[in-house]
């Protein structure tokens, strides 16, 4: 996931010391550039986006025969940085990005380079070619300010029209016209579904390091005691948000960050787009800010959706409390790793450490 923690300070992921500092990044991309990608290359005007608190990106150019081309690095956490995920598979995510191209339309990004030997970064990496474009921030949230709060009515429909339309294509890809075989987890149970929830709960117990906490241990009952009818499984991005997508002219241009991808049920990425920003809006009128009513509107995304895809959703709430369940996980792993680096003091509830707890909370009444 690029951006799970969002403390309200915008400088927070650009100060976190688990980055690396940017000037390590350049001369040592050369080197690998130098042994990997040939004897003439050239990298220059190293930089980073900002954002992302499960991962590092780099972005350069690097000259090769001449010619010049920008691009972006992504790199593995380590073990020794309080990683946000108990795994993280770049050659999945590469064979994501794969799929995509080739089965649609959707601007995925191309992978150039897969570096598995983690002697030149310190951990392993991917290159992929830079695509242009804006992506809605995070730190500060788009519903504070910026771009998108500044957009039009019209500008923003079609910013929502062109997310759901991304779903609706990503979602053609499945068991039946392409090899998806490598995002299934068996050892968590035997559907899609059962896959993802198992998951959940496994990386739970890893994240929680021992603490119990009571909100998402209800979260999860409620998931069990309201288990929906399992639809036909698809590929799911994951971390389906705008968020991870970039755009020019308010039209998706770059579908990014695919650390999150399975398989399962369309629904499971439909909720998590609409979920995201449900959360960011809360959090919004939370600070007492107007944030963007009208915006990705689940009352307009749904039959949008399906009337793209002819297909009729079912049992989104079940899934939105799902999408909120691993958020929720993920909220506390990003809040115990501030309390290790001494970012913040551990609250006396550990559910508090769940930032959008009100917001579960009441989804569960």
């Amino acid at each position: 996931m690029a951006d799970e923690g969002v403390p309200l300070d915008p400088d927070f992921s650009m100060t976190t010391p688990w980055r690396r500092e940017l000037g390590e990044l350049g001369p040592l991309l050369q080197r690998w550039a130098r042994e990997r990608v040939g004897p003439d290359a050239e990298v220059s005007s190293a930089s980073a986006p900002g954002n992302g608190l499960s991962s590092e990106t780099a972005l350069f150019e690097m000259r090769v025969g001449g010619v010049n081309e920008r691009y972006a690095a992504r790199l593995a956490p380590t073990p020794d940085v309080y990683p946000v995920f108990q795994e993280y598979d770049l050659e999945l995510q590469r064979k994501c990005m794969d799929l995509v191209r080739a089965h649609t339309d959707l601007p995925a990004p191309e992978v150039r380079w897969l570096e598995l030997d983690p002697q030149w970064l310190g951990a392993q990496f991917l290159v992929m070619r830079r695509i242009d474009g804006e992506s809605p921030p995070d730190l500060p949230p788009y519903v504070f300010e910026g771009w998108v709060l500044d957009a039009t009515p019209e500008q923003r429909a079609t910013m929502q029209q062109g997310s759901v339309e991304v779903l609706a294509k990503l979602h053609t890809i499945n068991a039946e016209n392409a090899e998806l075989s490598f995002l299934a987890r068996p050892q968590h149970g035997k559907t899609p579904l059962e896959q993802q929830v198992g998951h959940e709960r496994a990386y739970y117990e890893w994240a929680r390091e021992g603490t119990r906490y009571p909100l998402i241990e209800r979260t999860f009952a409620w998931l069990d005691e309201h288990w929906p009818a399992e639809g036909p499984a698809v590929l799911n991005w994951g971390d389906a948000r705008i968020g991870n997508m970039l755009f020019r002219d308010f039209r998706p241009v770059a579908v990014l960050d695919w650390e999150m991808a399975t398989m399962g049920p369309r629904e499971v990425d439909l909720a998590w787009m609409i979920f995201l920003h449900t959360f960011f809006a809360d959090l919004a009128v939370r600070l007492g800010l107007p944030g963007i009513p009208g915006f990705m509107d689940r009352a307009e995304m749904i039959p949008t959706y399906e009337a793209l895809t002819a297909h009729t959703v079912r049992d989104l709430e079940w899934f939105e409390v799902f999408a909120a369940l691993r958020f929720a996980i993920v909220s506390v792993r990003t809040s115990t790793r501030g309390i290790a680096y001494g970012l913040q003091e551990p609250p006396a509830d550990p559910d508090d450490l769940i930032f959008f707890r009100p917001l579960l909370d009441a989804m569960l009444s």
